[in-house]
């Protein structure tokens, strides 16, 4: 059970503390930013609210991807997109397939709640974190990536904030048909294929993709020589029915199937990672049935939804097998919408249930067992105009969990806009983030306990900032300060045991940051710069301590042109990455040791062209420089890598 081990040694860092309070600098880089009537901006109905609001008048901290910056970055996975993103910390254990956790404004990496088309894709089986390695890009068409608490509206979990992701399955199809196809070759063994198709007929559409990704990956062990692969195959589909100009029916199933070999951890020589034949086969389903009443000439709307996501993970070492888990949620909700005036309003009842099931050898004890949770809640949300000028928005949710006592979470923000270049805006928000099943039942019996006991963790946070747009610059400014109480250590020895446990810390954690995003259309192409600054820790014992796998400096520069012709096309982005700490655990009896990452930069080019309306080639070199990085101790960073792609549309 090598891999969970390694979850183990994250678990380590798990729920440890950030703190410090800043000026968080972002800027829109999408063009409904750069618009100045309403009508013309573009409208957040799924991350950041569940009522449309524009992005100039959101008061919170967001960035968005749109279509054409993820085609333009030819990127295969998420996290080639996502590295750089202002208040984004990410670990990635080395090759493609290894575990890679996103940290949000120095939070947890399962203080983050990820949806995929509006449903949410955290595993509960494996600590309700959501593997990044997993998440392909070729059939992705925006993300949308929410700074601070929202708990308000989506309940447990999202501390850091939100990260949504919406697929080509999980659009509505046009009314013009669609398809299209692409496939690349490229070094370390790589090959990649991925088909999208989209059609409208009458009051129904339809639209389906499906994506492959083979590697042979590279060795993230600093011994040996053995490659790590990987192979991923990802497909989806959505049914959109109108069935009167009332009623709309919509159905959404989202598939995903991989293996991963991964390298085993030598506890008894280096404490490093080391060669061996460790496969993880996993499985990942989601589902979504929604029904929305519309009726005409009124100012409501309801929709009542059912969604379902399962997680499957299962390892073997040498063949035999070595454990793995499951996690299931199941949620219903029905949302009503009504609009008076100049105000939204939104209410709504909801239920999730919560399934974890472990299994494995039955050695120095029984891993086996099975575990739920349920959870009843109640929620509200308004936004509207107090006067031409002030935005005001107000959640608030209500959560009956069955092991757990009742939760409330808030959240509350004013936009002022000063002018038509400059809007400021302050938000202030607490969120909840309930144990995970690890955390309170356990991974191995005879070496972590879990802790029943545990309390859940809670986040207050404030934010201020300020947004401008010209002709061709936007950028956005603000400062956030979080404070997070009965923070959760995973990695807590307990004498009377002879075992490591869990156990809410006594002491404070908090985080202060300066998120900073810029765009700016040159007339030569399109420029985006992106920092953050972080001081991230936690106090425990009355020992203050600076948070892991946070670097405190980071930054990007990306560059897009076309060169002012319809025929090539130029991508190129530097990721900055600062120096950061993290623990390394030599073997029995050494004490463990917190080491510094040095500050790295990764450099990523694509070139296309565009042979005529529907054949494009393109070439993307990752890593450009073959920089040697780590972001985990012991797991080399991946090396260069390129790909060339044929891409045909029709």
């Amino acid at each position: 059970m090598e891999r969970i081990k390694d979850n183990i040694k994250t678990m380590r860092t798990h729920f440890t503390k950030a703190a410090l309070s800043a000026a968080v600098i972002s800027c829109l880089s999408t063009p409904a930013f750069a618009q100045t009537s309403d009508q013309d901006i573009e409208t957040l109905t799924v991350t950041g609210t569940r009522l449309p609001i524009s992005l100039t008048k959101l008061p919170g901290s967001v960035s968005v991807l749109t279509e054409s910056d993820i085609k333009a970055s030819g990127a295969l996975q998420l996290t080639d997109l996502i590295r750089g993103l202002p208040g984004v910390s990410l670990s990635q254990s080395g090759s493609p397939g290894g575990l890679t956790e996103l940290r949000v404004r120095g939070g947890e990496t399962n203080h983050l709640l990820v949806l995929i088309d509006g449903v949410v894709a955290n595993d509960v089986g494996q600590g309700s974190l959501v593997d990044l390695a997993h998440l392909t890009s070729a059939n992705v068409v925006r993300i949308e990536l929410l700074r601070g608490p929202q708990s308000a509206r989506w309940g447990s979990g999202a501390i850091g904030g939100v990260l949504s992701i919406t697929t080509k399955s999980g659009q509505f199809a046009d009314n013009a048909s669609h398809v299209d196809f692409s496939a690349g070759v490229g070094t370390q063994g790589t090959l990649q294929g991925s088909m999208n198709a989209r059609s409208q007929s009458d009051n129904v559409g339809i639209s389906a993709y499906a994506s492959y990704i083979r590697t042979d990956g590279d060795n993230v062990s600093r011994v040996g020589n053995e490659d790590d692969g990987y192979d991923n195959m990802t497909a989806g589909i959505n049914i959109n029915y109108a069935a009167t100009s009332e009623h709309t029916l919509i159905a959404n199933l989202r598939t995903v199937q991989y293996e991963n070999d991964y390298d085993s951890t030598d506890f008894v020589t280096t404490g490093l990672p080391a060669d061996s034949d460790n496969v993880t086969d996993g499985s990942q389903i989601s589902a979504k049935l929604r029904w929305e009443f519309a009726p005409e000439n009124t100012g409501y709307r309801s929709a009542l939804s059912a969604h379902y996501r399962k997680d499957d993970n299962d390892n073997t070492e040498s063949g035999a097998d070595t454990g793995g888990t499951t996690g299931e949620r199941i949620e219903l909700n029905w949302t009503g919408f009504y609009t008076m005036d100049n105000w939204d309003f939104a209410g709504g009842v909801e239920y999730l249930q919560r399934l974890f099931t472990q299994r494995g050898p039955i050695a120095f004890g029984d891993p086996n067992q099975k575990q739920h949770d349920n959870t009843y809640s109640v929620f509200a949300e308004t936004n509207g105009q107090l006067t031409e000028s002030l935005t005001a928005t107000l959640s608030a949710r209500f959560d009956n969990n069955s092991e757990f006592d009742n939760a409330v979470s808030y959240r509350g923000g004013l936009t002022w806009q000063l002018n038509d270049y400059y809007a400021v805006f302050t938000s202030y928000g607490k969120a909840v983030k309930t144990p995970t099943f690890t955390e309170r039942f356990g991974y191995f019996p005879a070496s972590f306990i879990g802790n029943p006991n545990l309390e859940p963790e809670t986040s207050e946070e404030w934010e201020i900032g300020v947004k401008a747009n010209w002709k061709s610059l936007s950028a956005q400014i603000s400062a956030y300060t979080t404070d997070l109480e009965d923070e959760i250590n995973g990695f807590v020895f307990v004498s009377d045991l002879g075992a490591y446990s869990a156990d809410n810390i006594d002491g404070e954690s908090s985080r202060e940051g300066i998120d900073l995003e810029l765009n700016w259309d040159s007339g030569y192409g399109d420029f985006t710069a992106a920092y953050s600054y972080l001081d991230a820790e936690q106090t425990d014992n009355g020992i203050t301590t600076t948070e892991l796998r946070r670097a405190r400096h980071q930054g990007s520069l990306t560059y897009n042109t076309d060169f002012g012709t319809e025929k090539f096309s130029f991508y190129t982005k530097l990721a900055y990455t600062g120096s950061h700490y993290d623990t390394f655990f030599p073997p029995f009896p050494e004490p463990s040791q917190t080491l510094a990452l040095s500050a790295y930069t990764l450099a990523t080019v694509n070139l296309g062209y565009q042979i005529d309306k529907q054949w494009q080639v393109s070439l993307k070199v990752d890593n450009v420089f073959d920089t040697d990085y780590e972001d985990i101790v012991g797991y080399a960073g991946q090396e260069r890598r390129a790909l060339l792609s044929v891409n045909y549309s029709m």
